[in-house]
Formats: structure tokens, sequence, C-alpha cells
């Protein structure tokens, strides 16, 4: 901090403490600093929140569709695109929308047992089978694999 010398009308001087702006641009670099790495620091967790998340939202679609299969007494399937599913009731009548996966997150691999998932009135599957889903843009992949006697979906660590 620097002092400077000031008079008044009198010829008295005053003495002002304050922030030299040498100072201040040091003290705004050094701020920038933090936050250009808490910044690239947040995009990464970010990125990887994504995948784990439609991860999720895909064994949450398949528990929806089994429950809608055993309530209903019909059979529900699930159909995979590249970045999309949806829920249908027979095969013909779509339930709900179309659920778009979240940005730059797509479908990678996918076995006969999710080309669709079907679901009985009974709970189970017609066919077990695996997904896999990647991110794109930082390689992370989730497996994600269906049991055909429980219609069961989860995430395989």
């Amino acid at each position: 901090m620097k002092t400077s010398k000031r008079y008044d009308i009198s010829g008295d001087i005053l003495q002002r403490k304050g922030f030299s702006i040498i100072e201040l641009i040091i003290s705004l670099f050094i701020l920038s600093l933090f936050l250009v790495f808490s910044i690239t620091y947040f995009h990464n967790y970010h990125k990887s929140m994504l995948i784990e998340l439609t991860a999720k939202d895909i064994v949450e679609s398949a528990s929806l569709a089994r429950e809608y299969a055993i309530n209903e007494r019909k059979n529900f399937s699930i159909v995979f695109t590249d970045n999309s599913l949806t829920i249908m009731r027979d095969n013909r009548e779509l339930v709900g929308k179309e659920y778009r996966f979240r940005e730059r997150i797509r479908v990678k691999e996918k076995s006969e047992g999710f080309d669709p998932v079907i679901f009985t009135p009974n709970g189970s599957t017609k066919m077990a089978g695996f997904m896999i889903i990647e991110d794109i843009s930082g390689g992370k992949e989730i497996k994600i694999v269906l049991h055909n006697l429980t219609g069961m979906c989860f995430i395989e660590q």
C-alpha cells in the first residue's frame, strides 16, 4: 500500500492511504488465474456427469417401461436411436415423448436385446442384452446391462 502526500487549502499535509494501480492489477491477475483453473475443473466435471446422468435416465426409462408392462398387462418396448429413446405400447403407440440424450452422448454399441427392448406383461424381457453409451468429446464409456428373466436394467461398474 502506498502513502501519498497531499496538501489542503491551509497548507497542512493530508495523508491518504490507498492501493496503487500496480497492486490492483496484480491482485486481479492472481484472481483470474484462480478463475481459469476453477472453470476448467468445472467443465471437466460437467462433461463426466453428462454421461452418468444419461445412463441413469436410460435405466429409469427401462424401469418405467417394465412397470407399464406389468400394470397394463401389455407388451412395452423401448426403441433406441443414436441419441434418443422412445417408449412404445404394443410396438405401435408412443407413450409420452421421445427422450433425447444429453449433449455429446450417443449409443456406441448395442446387442440384440437392446434393439428394441421388449418388456412382457410379467415384467421380463424377450432377450437379455447390453448397450454401451459414450461421450464423443471425452471418450468415456458406460455399459448398461439388461437381464431377461427379471427385466431389470443396471449400470455395470
